[in-house]
């Protein structure tokens, strides 16, 4: 697969089925990589499911790619190619960093990385896409290949919405209502500063109340574990309730399930605090 590497502004107006991005080393680029593949991935036809999946796959290769593989180094570039093709899309994207053996990186679902606040991204790659490869390349660097096959659901609208917060009190519990996506950047920060500033307050019975939170990437999940594991730590407690099959599904793939106290109800969750 290749293309001609252009800007994010020229790829937007390019029509036919293939795009390059050339993105420097910020987080900045995880969210326009993001966005770009969604408007293409739509071309081609996807479900919104399998958009939402090829757009977090890309969030955590991108991801990787600047804070891993170049380390924020302004001097390094990310590249991102995607091709559409009669069955799917294929994505393969480059960094310059030193590398890494793939085969090395522990799974997050074992008892004892549970409460890692990372290592999640390749094992969600992995379960988003048909496949995923890994190499290091012959100069420098890592290329992750992701194929997607196209499903036969129709497509629907995809939409975006940053993290909002604000909380209330129930007798002795702090509830939190969230909505929108926890991901890497601004709306982790977010997330990380409300329990922070909760917990700074003597708040420390808090229930995160996530049925309006419509996606959460690994480092959104590194959030929630931070918040467990600084209340935890504390004498508090950090409990869940009224999550969406999409994020409860998600914490049970990657065994979080065994590390959250989960409910289903407002007034279950907040009698279990007593």
């Amino acid at each position: 697969m290749s293309a001609q590497r252009i800007s994010g502004d020229e790829a937007k107006k390019t029509p036919g089925r293939r795009l390059a991005l050339t993105l420097e080393s910020t987080l900045e680029s995880v969210n326009l990589a993001e966005s770009f593949v969604l408007q293409f991935s739509e071309a081609g036809g996807f479900s919104e499911q399998q958009r939402e999946e090829i757009g977090l796959a890309v969030r955590e290769s991108l991801a990787n790619a600047v804070v891993h593989g170049n380390c924020g180094d302004p001097g390094k570039k990310v590249v991102l190619e995607a091709e559409l093709n009669d069955t799917g899309v294929v994505i393969a994207i480059q960094d310059e960093g030193k590398g890494f053996d793939p085969d090395s990186l522990p799974d997050p679902r074992n008892p004892e990385n549970l409460l890692r606040q990372s290592g999640r991204g390749v094992f969600l790659m992995k379960n988003c896409m048909d496949e995923v490869i890994m190499h290091r390349l012959a100069s420098s660097g890592m290329e992750v290949r992701m194929i997607k096959h196209l499903s036969n659901t129709a497509l629907q609208e995809h939409s975006k919405v940053s993290i909002k917060a604000s909380s209330r009190q129930v007798d002795s519990v702090t509830i939190v209502d969230l909505s929108g996506r926890i991901t890497l950047g601004e709306a982790t920060s977010i997330l990380r500063e409300a329990l922070q500033d909760l917990a700074g307050k003597g708040q420390k019975k808090i229930l995160l109340n996530l049925a309006d939170v419509n996606y959460i990437d690994s480092s959104g999940l590194g959030g929630l574990i931070s918040g467990y594991t600084s209340l935890t730590n504390q004498g508090g407690q950090l409990k869940l309730v009224n999550l969406t099959k999409k994020v409860h599904d998600l914490l049970q793939i990657t065994k979080l399930l065994t590390v959250f106290e989960v409910f289903s109800d407002e007034a279950t969750a907040i009698k279990s605090f007593n």
